[in-house]
């Protein structure tokens, strides 16, 4: 991210260059596809939070995690909506605006800076969705396997 922060100092919308770039992997792994760097960074985010919270999970047994389950839920369903939202006005400038899917920006509302780029916010957003409605469900369960106490 730092990379294409510093060699693409200049972009149109927030995150456009994290959305134009094109990461090469490496061999064996370039025979498959190349990854935008923000798409890449979302999944390392993503997969790094899993594995912490599978190492936690036997700590997070003992302790009340019902407070943080309902704000993990909320989290969850106000990110879904802004999910679902970010793919209606991204296909909606696009099929009114026409151009390459990914350097839309969402001009739809009064930024201060800069728009944010329909990509790079919707990726960002749905791991926001994925993290915390995985956290919730996983405190869930861990609730559900507490030994009842009478």
């Amino acid at each position: 991210m730092v990379y294409y922060w510093i060699t693409i100092p200049n972009e149109n919308s927030f995150g456009e260059r994290y959305v134009n770039s094109e990461v090469p992997l490496i061999f064996p792994f370039f025979v498959i596809m190349s990854f935008k760097p923000i798409t890449l960074t979302v999944y390392l985010i993503f997969t790094g939070v899993l594995l912490i919270l599978e190492a936690i999970k036997e700590r997070l047994r003992d302790r009340n995690t019902r407070p943080i389950k309902i704000i993990l839920l909320l989290v969850a369903f106000a990110s879904g909506y802004e999910v679902l939202w970010n793919f209606f006005a991204w296909f909606t400038a696009w099929q009114r605006e026409g151009g390459v899917l990914d350097a839309i920006a969402n001009t739809t509302h009064e930024y201060p800076i800069l728009p944010a780029n329909f990509n790079f916010a919707t990726k960002i957003i749905f791991l926001i969705f994925a993290l915390s409605l995985y956290g919730s469900l996983l405190l869930g369960k861990l609730e559900r396997s507490k030994p009842t106490t009478h």
